[in-house]
């Protein structure tokens, strides 16, 4: 691979980003919440580990997005009518992204929960075994039921919807 290639290559990767930036509501906020949570870093004692993590959670939500942009579009220019596969591929692209941001969101508590809870808060959340965690475990045990729920009811909606069109 020439030079001139590889500067092709991210110059053309700069302007996907920039194109997403330009044209996306939810990457723009995406960006100044990163932006936020990395200034966040800077004025509190955070560890090299709890850095490395929220560096990585921000980049999976950027980069998510960037592929539910990139599925919006390739879906938007192959068909100009409502489809329910395109439906379905933008819903799953959505999907991925929105599970990404509630990682980086609990990521974002786990690591500044402490940073900003004052001492004698601490001292009663330890000596419940931190109940912030009991509350992230029952929420997303909520969160998974209820998706679970909704996706065996449009299930069991589909297969009676397929009996009446073959019947």
């Amino acid at each position: 691979m020439s030079v001139r290639t590889l500067v092709n290559s991210f110059r053309y990767a700069l302007e996907g980003l920039a194109h997403a930036l330009a044209t996306q509501r939810n990457m723009r906020i995406h960006f100044i919440a990163a932006f936020a949570v990395i200034v966040l870093c800077v004025f509190v004692r955070v560890s090299i580990s709890e850095i490395m993590s929220v560096l990585f959670a921000i980049s999976l939500v950027i980069c998510l997005e960037l592929v539910n942009t990139a599925v919006e579009h390739v879906v938007d220019h192959l068909t100009k009518e409502r489809h329910p596969a395109a439906k379905i591929a933008k819903d799953v692209a959505a999907a991925a992204v929105f599970i990404a941001a509630a990682n980086a969101l609990v990521e974002a508590y786990l690591v500044f929960y402490d940073k900003f809870t004052p001492v004698h808060w601490r001292s009663l959340n330890t000596l419940l075994n931190p109940p912030y965690l009991g509350v992230i475990l029952v929420g997303l045990l909520c969160l998974i039921v209820g998706v679970s729920s909704y996706a065996l009811r449009m299930r069991h909606t589909k297969k009676e919807n397929d009996a009446r069109h073959e019947g």
